[in-house]
């Protein structure tokens, strides 16, 4: 069998390719962040949250997780995002983190998934 560690020397090689697609070049990154999901994000940082991720869903929906321990805090952002006129889902796993799932529609998709 071949020798399949990596070793230093291949990571190396593998961090100075330049074919890998850059996280600049990914379809979230395409175009400029809407204004609701601007203005969610800028409202959360008031609140006491662990991590703020903006990406395209699977379903090509644009996305703002946030991810908190804080009940009143997932309350609140709710309250914000229903304010702004986005979907929301909240998601709690077993060790109490909270995960809120702020969704904007692509509308340009959005003819193709109906």
């Amino acid at each position: 069998m071949g020798n399949d560690t990596p070793n230093e020397k291949n990571l190396e090689d593998w961090a100075w390719k330049t074919d890998r697609t850059s996280a600049s070049k990914f379809s979230s990154s395409e175009y400029s962040m809407d204004m609701r999901r601007r203005a969610m994000i800028r409202k959360a940082l008031d609140f006491e949250i662990i991590d703020i991720r903006s990406y395209l869903g699977y379903k090509g929906d644009f996305l703002v997780e946030f991810t908190t321990l804080d009940i009143d805090t997932v309350s609140s952002l709710k309250e914000i995002a229903e304010s702004l006129k986005l979907e929301v889902t909240i998601k709690q796993d077993l060790l109490m983190v909270y995960r809120v799932y702020c969704i904007v529609p692509n509308e340009d998709l959005h003819k193709l998934k109906e």
